[in-house]
């Protein structure tokens, strides 16, 4: 088992530090000084390290493990914070998986292209063959769970609409019962409407108008067309 190095079991902030100077390109030697003047740094050593102090060989082996994950990390978060919105609409969201998951299925098809041919070790092409079969079982259900997803929002979708429109039919029936409508219209006359409707019929169809017999000035001025 391979033993933790020195800096990777330095405090975190201490780590983080180191990596940011590094990225600047500060020089080698002055980090080194830099560690070994800290006391996290000195009581570590005398307790798991014998006393050894940071070497520069310590520092070069960090920079190719510990320093190149820590910039990894960097550029995810900025392009996280800084290449994307702060929210992406759901159809943004589906078209970018999907380009990310036909950007890596050409990638494989390139890489599997360029497999060496069959050799005499039949042992080892089916290793070969098996681990192609594999990944392309994992692509493929990944299709296939795709689609079934976006055939159910769908679904979905044809559900809502169905159930707005018959709860819309519902509520209109409802308004029309007498109780809702006296309820809606507390101040409406039946009877006064009755009289003017007539009066409008007369008037529209028979050409009959009563002068002593006018609506009111509140009145729906349909009546007076």
């Amino acid at each position: 088992m391979t033993r933790p190095s020195k800096i990777s079991r330095l405090p975190r902030q201490i780590r983080d530090e180191l990596n940011r100077r590094l990225d600047n390109r500060e020089q080698n030697k002055r980090l080194v000084q830099w560690l070994n003047s800290l006391p996290e740094t000195q009581s570590l050593v005398a307790a798991e390290f014998a006393g050894q102090p940071i070497s520069p060989q310590n520092l070069s082996d960090w920079k190719k493990s510990g320093l190149r994950n820590w910039q990894l990390r960097q550029a995810a978060l900025e392009f996280t914070q800084d290449a994307l919105p702060d929210e992406l609409e759901t159809a943004q969201l589906e078209k970018m998986s999907a380009k990310l998951i036909r950007c890596l299925q050409i990638r494989y098809a390139a890489v599997a292209g360029s497999l060496p041919p069959p050799d005499g070790d039949p042992d080892t092409e089916l290793r070969r063959l098996a681990g192609l079969s594999s990944n392309l079982t994992a692509m493929r259900r990944g299709d296939l769970s795709a689609e079934r997803l976006s055939i159910e929002q769908q679904r979905l979708a044809l559900e809502k609409s169905r159930t707005s429109q018959e709860m819309e039919k519902i509520f209109w029936e409802w308004t029309k019962r007498p109780g809702i409508q006296e309820k809606l219209y507390p101040h409406r006359d039946p009877e006064k409407m009755r009289r003017e409707v007539e009066r409008m019929l007369n008037r529209r169809l028979l050409g009959i108008r009563d002068p002593g017999d006018l609506p009111d000035e509140n009145a729906d001025p349909a009546i007076l067309i």
